[in-house]
């Protein structure tokens, strides 16, 4: 059995019990993020779990060290077979609690890692239309759901804060440490597993999935806190009220089509997405270096092209976009996290931003069959510190697609000239075109010349074929890399994004390029 120091245990007198099964942490000399499917720990879940502990007078079970891949904690098989110390001092405490008032409530605390301010509240059964009226497979009881969620979720939004139920992580899987308080496991062999499930009829017990701005310190945080106290008397002594129907249950989508946006200027350059029924995200990169991020999923709920606080949406006529968020954006002082997101997590710092950007373009809207060049213009204010840009943008409405593994590029050249293409770097397909002086020519044929493998946009030169029997010479050098390992398929995946300068043009980006499957 690990050690107790796995562990802290935080005595409480008021009938709620805190659990942090996903503080740990994983030392990268001895699982380098590239080298499989790696699960991130909760940072800074344990700090934010013991200091609402110390708002609500509760009893709390903190994992702080130990990393998830090695046992996972909110997996009910992984914490018996590999730590089932963790559940024996999680029913000491439920069982003093139940000693103590008669009934406790549980939350679980885990980390969201998305950059809105927003928590989703799972209570171990899908949502309904209604999510706040629960039936009996769900870890609450209809009155608590009625009434203290209810009151939660008003207690969140009137801070500015979203919260939904069951929307992203209702905590239904069967291995999830909160079904242990349904009744599907009240007839389980295993003693320690039965004897937590026995106890469900006294327990009401809620997941909390925390965005990032309600864990990192800061004012975001400290407004959860001031919900979750002022919700505390619900939360310890529950009774039915009028429920508070909230965003986040089955919903019309109303999500728009995938929408992508990159732009580069002399003072700031960045890229936009917003991925369908997804989410969304925002990347800026200032000229000192850097990375400053948002992102943010759709939760069925808000207006088409809107994700949590950032929007892109079209103005009245089509050649125009606007891009505008207002609130947390989390930055970076490298443009390196997703080689390892844990470790570069752990280095970030969330900052407040407003953003207002807009695309103007005068391709006619039927002569844009991949995207299109246009103009970026606006403010942006990170941190306090304020950027204005001008400078050129490419917008497209659809998700990339093509061969693989590819090279995409969409560069100013200049003279008013647009090169936007997509090559394969195993069979040379290649699909693109020129745009010059109002007129569009077809690429016919590319070759591309890549740097180093750990660099590969480090040095970009391509020559273009045009149908009209042209050719054209591009030189290209990265100014701000954002290199990508993608983890969720049977291997790793490495992806690498750049804004570019010219080899001979001025010292600053004139556009993007991707490159993917190297």
């Amino acid at each position: 059995m690990p050690p107790a120091a796995h562990w802290t245990i935080i005595g409480g007198t008021s009938p709620v019990v805190l659990v942090a099964p996903h503080g740990g942490r994983r030392d990268p000399a001895r699982r380098p993020w590239g080298s499989g499917r790696l699960r991130v720990n909760d940072l800074h879940t344990p700090a934010l779990t013991a200091e609402l502990a110390a708002r609500l007078g509760a009893s709390a079970l903190i994992n702080a060290e130990r990393d998830r891949n090695e046992v996972d904690l909110n997996r009910i098989s992984e914490a018996h077979d590999g730590a089932p110390g963790f559940l024996e001092r999680l029913a000491d405490l439920l069982h003093t609690t139940l000693a103590r008032h008669g009934r406790a409530t549980l939350l679980t605390v885990h980390g969201w890692n998305v950059i809105q301010p927003a928590v989703d509240l799972g209570l171990g059964c899908a949502a309904g239309k209604n999510p706040l009226a629960v039936d009996a497979g769900a870890a609450v009881s209809p009155a608590f759901a009625a009434g203290a969620l209810g009151r939660l979720v008003a207690a969140c939004a009137a801070r500015g804060l979203s919260a939904t139920v069951g929307a992203r992580y209702p905590a239904r899987h069967r291995e999830n440490l909160l079904q242990l308080f349904t009744s599907r496991y009240r007839h389980d062999p295993r003693a320690l597993v039965r004897a937590l499930a026995v106890l469900a009829p006294q327990v009401d017990a809620v997941q909390l999935e925390l965005g990032i701005p309600l864990r990192w310190p800061g004012a975001w945080r400290t407004a959860l806190l001031d919900a979750c106290t002022d919700c505390l008397p619900a939360l310890t002594m529950p009774s039915a009220g009028d429920a508070v129907t909230p965003a986040g249950g089955p919903a019309p989508a109303t999500h728009g089509p995938p929408v992508r946006l990159q732009f580069t200027s002399s003072t700031l350059c960045g890229l936009v997405g917003l991925d369908g029924p997804t989410g969304g995200r925002l990347l800026l990169f200032p000229p000192a270096g850097g990375l400053v991020l948002f992102t943010g999923e759709w939760l069925g709920a808000g207006p088409p092209g809107s994700v949590g606080p950032l929007t892109v949406r079209s103005g009245v006529h089509p050649d125009a976009c606007h891009v505008r968020l207002r609130g947390p954006l989390l930055r970076f002082a490298d443009t390196l996290p997703f080689l390892d997101l844990e470790h570069g997590l752990a280095g970030a710092e969330l900052v407040d931003a407003e953003v207002a950007l807009d695309f103007t373009t005068a391709v006619p809207p039927g002569d844009r069959p991949a995207g299109c060049f246009g103009t970026v213009a606006g403010r942006v204010r990170v941190a306090g510190t304020p950027f204005t840009v001008d400078g050129s943008g490419f917008y497209e409405e659809s998700a990339p697609a093509g061969p693989w593994p590819r090279l995409r590029a969409q560069l100013e050249l200049g003279a008013h000239a647009g090169l936007a293409l997509t090559l394969g770097l195993a069979d040379g397909q290649v699909t693109g075109s020129l745009r010059r002086a109002g007129c569009r020519v077809a690429v016919v044929a590319a070759r591309a010349g890549l740097g180093p493998d750990d660099a590969p946009l480090a040095r970009v030169d391509l020559d273009v074929d045009l149908a009209d029997g042209q050719h054209v010479a591009v030189r290209a050098r990265a100014l701000h890399r954002l290199p990508v390992i993608r983890g969720r398929g049977p291997r790793p995946v490495r992806l690498e994004f750049a804004a570019c300068r010219l080899e001979n043009g001025p010292p600053w980006p004139v556009g993007w390029c991707e490159v993917g499957g190297v």
